[in-house]
């Protein structure tokens, strides 16, 4: 009786161990990171209690919150049914945050009649980040969709007259008028649309939930449900929206998680 009791426990603390090395992920991983990662074809994958949906040959994508806690788990369930629990440590990053005061009320909230519009671009927004193909272009190497100086940081931050703003959601480089941008990352276009605060906006989708969001643009080259290949031309760079000077806000995301473009470039 001992005897069974000792293996059943044994049993039951393999089948919940710390995995290692089955998630193909860093080991430190770091707030607004994005990552790719294999496991065995036919798993079931948890991050909390979102499900991460794999490729058919083991392949998936995921994101970190831009304040993510220091520790995840996922949950990882093998095909024959064994299931392991896998911690990340979060590396976390600093934010800088303005604040400015004295401004007019109409720089720090839109007037009431572009509330509607707003509201309509934002659900168009979430709906084209919420795609959720099987393509695998998310797998490739990012390449730079403009070069120029970087003039925006991901998740900074301002107060202004005492309202705190939504962090920066991606990355902003300051280009001239009508210079070239080119897709990152092959894909599938799925949303063209001039938008309040954005202006000519333009959503790719890179599959299972991975987009880019390409902003403020001058003028666009695609058109919605165009497959593109990495490095085409999509648009030009502009001042459209609300906009100081021309400049590409590049955004990544996976479904509705905002992610930093510029870990993915290494920079």
């Amino acid at each position: 009786m001992k005897l069974w009791i000792s293996c059943f426990f044994l049993l039951y603390s393999v089948s919940f161990t710390q995995a290692k090395n089955m998630l193909g992920l860093p080991d430190v991983l770091t707030q607004g990171g994005f990552y790719v990662g294999k496991v065995a074809p036919n798993s079931q994958l948890w991050l909390g209690e979102k499900n991460i949906e794999i490729s058919p040959e083991g392949y998936f994508a995921v994101g970190m919150n831009w304040k993510q806690s220091a520790v995840v788990t996922f949950r990882l369930v093998a095909a024959k049914g064994a299931e392991y629990h896998q911690k990340f440590v979060v590396k976390k990053q600093k934010y800088d945050v303005t604040r400015i005061n004295g401004l007019p009320s109409k720089m720090v909230t839109p007037p009431k009649d572009v509330l509607a519009r707003i509201a309509a671009d934002s659900a168009r927004v979430k709906k084209a980040r919420a795609t959720d193909s099987n393509r695998l272009d998310f797998r490739g190497r990012f390449i730079w969709p403009v070069r120029g100086r970087v003039s925006g940081n991901f998740g900074n931050q301002r107060i202004l007259n005492g309202i705190a703003k939504s962090p920066h959601g991606g990355m902003d480089i300051a280009a001239p008028k009508g210079t070239t941008i080119i897709a990152p990352l092959g894909g599938v276009v799925t949303m063209v649309s001039d938008l309040y605060y954005t202006g000519n906006t333009v959503i790719i989708d890179h599959g299972l939930g991975v987009s880019t969001v390409f902003a403020h643009m001058d003028n666009v080259a695609v058109t919605v449900g165009q497959v593109i290949p990495q490095g085409a031309k999509i648009g030009s760079v502009g001042a459209t929206g609300r906009a100081t000077g021309p400049h590409l806000h590049w955004g990544l995301n996976w479904y509705n998680e905002r992610l930093n473009p510029a870990l993915v470039m290494g920079h």
